[in-house]
């Protein structure tokens, strides 16, 4: 069962098979049905997914908590921190949901390659590692693989933080840099997420692995990626505003999250605090290389 705001929308949807908003080629199979009653969507659920922007997840839960079956895994997919409050999602859903299990589904996924049934791996965390196995089997096949974990800050974060990663990614090839550019550029951001999850309480390998490095690459390269999308057009002189305007970009908010997370740890990641910078409007995109590449040099990882 699906919910949807829009009664129209969902009406259509029984109807003619197909979402008329979104990857509207795509049959949807007999057994999915629509509705915009949460009621009758929620009624008996065993597994909830939440399918929202990361800044509407919480306000969403918070107001339909009370018709979520207590013994449900309510799983998110959103990949952002909570602007808010500045915290890991599971933290803000926590403060609010209680002690419903939780799940967090991350990955390098793009939608509209899943529904045409491009081979696809993603992972899916949770503090109980039933509740991970739970949605693990539910929504595994042949074609759309998802691995467990139990390290939930690790996947949250990765999915989140290479956001703003992405829109330095974005930002190189708007200036028509190299590969030599890139290649370093993502080297150190992969080692910048590394360092930031583990000091937040998350393991390295979950970094090294799908909600990590392998969802940087994704959003760093993909056409489809917003965050990337973004740090190309500010590379060509639009304004954020006016990016803004016509998408949703995740790593816009989720870089002062990011900033405020590494000021607590007390740590020196240049390429998040640049990335934050240009969008703060205090540095401009072309004097980005200059703030990270004149730094005192140094060793490449630390010698003990």
């Amino acid at each position: 069962r699906l919910f949807g705001r829009d009664a129209a929308q969902c009406t259509a949807i029984n109807e003619t098979r197909r979402n008329p908003k979104y990857l509207s080629e795509t049959q949807l199979p007999d057994s999915v049905s629509a509705t915009a009653e949460a009621s009758a969507a929620l009624a008996d659920a065993e597994i909830v997914i939440l399918a929202l922007p990361a800044q509407r997840t919480v306000d969403w839960v918070s107001a339909h908590h009370a018709l979520v079956p207590s013994d449900a895994v309510v799983c998110s997919t959103a990949k952002g921190l909570y602007l808010a409050t500045k915290q890991l999602m599971s933290a803000a859903l926590r403060d609010v949901i209680g002690q419903q299990r939780l799940a967090f589904l991350s990955g390098p996924s793009f939608a509209q390659y899943i529904v045409k049934d491009h081979p696809t791996a993603v992972v899916v965390a949770s503090t109980r590692l039933a509740d991970a196995v739970a949605v693990q089997f539910a929504l595994s096949n042949s074609r759309f693989r998802v691995y467990a974990s139990l390290d939930v800050v690790g996947t949250e974060l990765g999915g989140a933080l290479k956001n703003v990663l992405a829109i330095g990614a974005g930002m190189i090839e708007g200036h028509n840099l190299s590969i030599n550019t890139m290649a370093a550029y993502l080297t150190r951001a992969a080692r910048e997420l590394t360092v930031l999850c583990v000091a937040m309480g998350g393991r390295p390998e979950t970094v090294a692995g799908l909600s990590g490095v392998g969802d940087l690459m994704l959003t760093a390269f993909g056409d489809l990626s917003r965050n990337r999308t973004c740090g190309l057009r500010l590379a060509r002189g639009e304004r954020l505003d006016d990016i803004l305007s016509t998408a949703t970009v995740e790593g816009v908010p989720t870089a002062s999250v990011a900033v405020a997370f590494i000021r607590d740890c007390n740590l020196d990641l240049p390429i998040f605090s640049v990335v934050h910078g240009i969008l703060q409007g205090r540095i401009k995109p072309t004097e980005a290389l200059d703030h990270v590449m004149t730094r005192p040099l140094g060793t490449e990882t630390p010698l003990l």
